[in-house]
């Protein structure tokens, strides 16, 4: 019987400032198997999130931390420490590594924590970031699921499958290969969505702006959709009767295939043919 290594790294240093040498502060974690195809959870809740495929076979990540402005609420505490100089501090992380998934997330609320990361060509990734940061994958091959509240989301060059969603920023998304028959989703509430696909996919869209305009150099065969409205009634309770009706333009692609979701509810939606 094949034993499973299961690996735990729990780091807390002192600040790091960007400036610093990355060595200084690279980690390296193996996957169990790197035969396998490995998975990556990342989920942070202030910093940046980028993540980069190469040709290797183990994760490195590094963790930089952020210099901290005064503010007001920093009154009283210069006063209590009048004659003292503040001591920068990095935010904890944590690695851990079991049966070839691999979880990185930060222990502290309050710090800004920007992790890049090296991947191996071929992985999964579930990036997950909330205030004061974007996030960026170039060069992976894998299915990709990415969640921000307040950033933008960029994925360039990357291959296979992707599910994208942003509350307060912009999407670019970037794909030289898809995978077949699968669906796909690139959401915004407030900012632009733009995605380039391959030439030769074959898929159905879903695109959808609320306040702007969807732009696409794609030759679209509109599909017909089944009736569809939400209605709301709330009369009984002094409320009132509504009804929306769908607003999605729904179209095939070269045959047609799986769906593909563009939308934003504030900015343009652009669908771009790639090579």
């Amino acid at each position: 019987m094949k034993l499973l290594r299961t690996s735990f790294i729990c780091i807390s240093m002192l600040a790091v400032y960007a400036g610093a040498a990355a060595e200084d502060n690279r980690m390296h974690v193996p996957f169990s198997d790197p035969t396998r195809v490995g998975e990556v959870h990342v989920s942070i809740v202030r910093g940046n999130i980028t993540v980069t495929g190469k040709d290797v076979k183990e994760v490195a990540v590094v963790v930089r931390g952020r210099g901290e402005d005064a503010s007001s609420s920093d009154t009283r505490e210069a006063a209590e420490g009048a004659g003292l100089h503040r001591l920068p501090q990095q935010p904890s992380l944590s690695i851990e590594e079991q049966n070839n998934v691999m979880s990185i997330s930060s222990n502290g609320f309050s710090k800004a924590a920007d992790l890049s990361i090296e991947v191996p060509l071929r992985t999964r990734l579930k990036l997950s970031t909330v205030n004061d940061g974007d996030i960026h994958v170039e060069g992976v091959d894998g299915e990709l699921e990415i969640g921000n509240v307040n950033g933008s989301i960029s994925v360039t060059s990357v291959s296979g499958s992707v599910l994208a969603h942003t509350v307060n920023g912009k999407i670019l998304a970037r794909l030289a290969r898809v995978t077949p028959q699968k669906a796909m989703a690139f959401t915004s509430l407030n900012g632009s969505v733009e995605v380039t696909l391959p030439a030769s996919i074959s898929a159905n869209m879903k695109l959808r702006t609320d306040n702007g305009n969807v732009l696409t150099d794609f030759d679209l065969k509109m599909l017909p959709q089944a009736p569809s409205a939400l209605i709301e009634d709330s009369r009984q309770s002094g409320g009132r009767y509504r009804i929306e009706m769908n607003k999605f333009i729904y179209g095939a692609v070269n045959g047609g295939g799986p769906d593909i979701e563009v939308r934003t509810f504030n900015g343009n939606v652009y669908v771009r043919k790639g090579s």
